[in-house]
């Protein structure tokens, strides 16, 4: 069995000249991304504009490039910590050009010049900034791809970057809803050899990419495996949540709160992507995201639960008291009772389903100390309690080490 003890801290001694010139490299681009970053929240708030989505995408920004800094700082030959760098600088700087351009095209005209180039910065950015994300999920966690197999992946990846970037930068901008023209537009920028590949790739890059997650996912034990869950975990919920927040963008009334509501929620899960990917790769309370997954699994489903049972019990209620009462207000409140008495017996049964199936570490330790705790009811002979103690807790904690003391 592997053991679960926490990796060596990483020691920070003595550096080579070139690991702080690597690490002050890492550093400038996080202070590029902030500055940018804060460009952009300044120019939303002086256009009037909301500036929500200006938050949303800098928070993601700024995690991409800190956790980046944070890794190359630590791990300088981790490719990881780079990938986040870079995508954390092409998000910040992305967000701040598009916002210095909406500020000296739109808002006050003529009042910045070289406006129009920030808005061409704006307009292919984006495309090496998700490149990021791929890189990382072909690599992560090891820094390498699965094998030379998957090279060819890789330049599938690479190839469908540079012509988005290469559009962005040199097409036509016919959409009509910029304010300007490329200023280097380049008459067939995408040639039909080339253009009609963008459909064909979009679809097989980001799929072949999950494919090599549950791939590697599969082959992995151990460590591995348990930065794995860390990737899939936040992934598994910012994904769905702009699918859904993508597609019911643009409506209006409940779908346009549940699109708004999702598209915070992929934010949100986006900018915690370079945590998950920290923790993991630093390996500093690695083994927690089984406790985090059944918490969060457990939650979900009792949710769903007492809102039903509340929808229920009300319906039910008011078919009752409806006749006696003429209200609803009796229902709610018998609901709502109803409800707070069932919450506690319903979590403990739920966590306990869940933690058999997604924390089964711990689902195991309850089980072994409960199976002590009936041995130490007939148990009077001291050395075989202290062995009997020592073993449970190495069993249930896994401690590093682990000694007891027995005072007559």
């Amino acid at each position: 069995m592997e053991s679960r003890r926490p990796s060596p801290t990483v020691a920070l001694g003595h550096r080579s000249g070139s690991a702080r010139g690597v690490t002050a490299v890492a550093w400038a681009l996080w202070a590029v991304s902030v500055v940018f970053v804060a460009i952009s929240l300044v120019t939303a708030r002086s256009g009037g504009n909301d500036p929500l989505p200006a938050v949303a995408q800098g928070s993601v920004a700024l995690s991409f490039a800190t956790a980046g800094a944070i890794l190359v700082n630590r791990l300088p030959g981790n490719v990881i910590g780079w990938w986040l760098a870079l995508g954390g600088l092409c998000f910040g700087v992305g967000n701040g050009a598009a916002g210095l351009a909406d500020y000296g095209l739109i808002v006050h005209p003529n009042s910045l010049p070289g406006a129009i180039w920030f808005l061409w910065l704006s307009q292919w950015l984006w495309a090496p900034a998700f490149g990021a994300v791929f890189g990382l999920a072909l690599v992560y966690p090891s820094g390498r791809l699965l094998s030379v197999r998957w090279r060819p992946v890789a330049v599938a990846a690479v190839l469908l970057i540079t012509l988005f970037s290469f559009g962005g930068a040199f097409g036509p901008w016919t959409d009509g809803s910029l304010p300007g023209q490329n200023p280097l537009q380049i008459a067939g920028a995408a040639p039909d050899a080339l253009g009609f590949l963008l459909g064909p790739l979009s679809v097989l890059v980001p799929l072949l990419t999950i494919a090599s997650l549950v791939i590697r996912y599969r082959r992995a034990t151990g460590i591995e495996r348990a930065q794995l869950k860390w990737f899939a975990f936040v992934v598994g919920i910012s994904a769905p949540a702009l699918v859904l927040g993508f597609f019911l963008y643009g409506n209006n009334g409940v779908e346009l709160i549940v699109s708004n509501v999702a598209l915070l929620i992929a934010y949100t899960g986006f900018a915690l992507l370079p945590v998950a990917i920290g923790i993991a790769v630093l390996r500093y309370r690695l083994y927690e995201i089984d406790r985090l997954i059944s918490r969060t699994i457990s939650y979900g489903v009792l949710t769903a639960i007492v809102g039903g049972l509340f929808v229920g019990f009300i319906l039910a209620l008011q078919a009752l008291l409806a006749p006696v009462t003429q209200s609803n207000e009796l229902a709610v409140a018998g609901s709502t009772l109803l409800v707070f008495g069932l919450f506690q017996p319903l979590r403990r049964r739920v966590q306990r389903l869940v933690d058999r199936r997604f924390n089964r570490s711990r689902y195991d330790a309850e089980r072994t100390v409960a199976a002590f705790a009936d041995r130490l009811r007939d148990e009077v002979d001291l050395e075989q309690l202290r062995t009997e103690i020592l073993a449970t807790v190495a069993a249930t904690v896994e401690p590093s080490s682990v000694s007891l003391w027995l005072r007559e």
